[in-house]
């Protein structure tokens, strides 16, 4: 069975669960668009400014 990529409708983190491992009331959904992987998020612009301080994967856009 093929596994689908989800992202959490809270902090965007991109994982294959149904609920979110940080935010476990948190559902997530297979509706989103584009990603960005974050190695060091305390030197990435892209991090600072989107509010990541934590590595991952992570969805640009979430629709709810």
């Amino acid at each position: 069975m093929k596994q689908v990529n989800r992202a959490c409708k809270k902090c965007k983190r991109i994982t294959i669960e149904k609920n979110c491992a940080f935010h476990p009331e948190e559902k997530t959904t297979p509706d989103w668009l584009g990603f960005v992987i974050v190695t060091e998020p305390a030197n990435s612009t892209i991090a600072i400014r989107a509010g990541i301080t934590e590595k991952g994967a992570y969805a640009i856009k979430v629709r709810q």
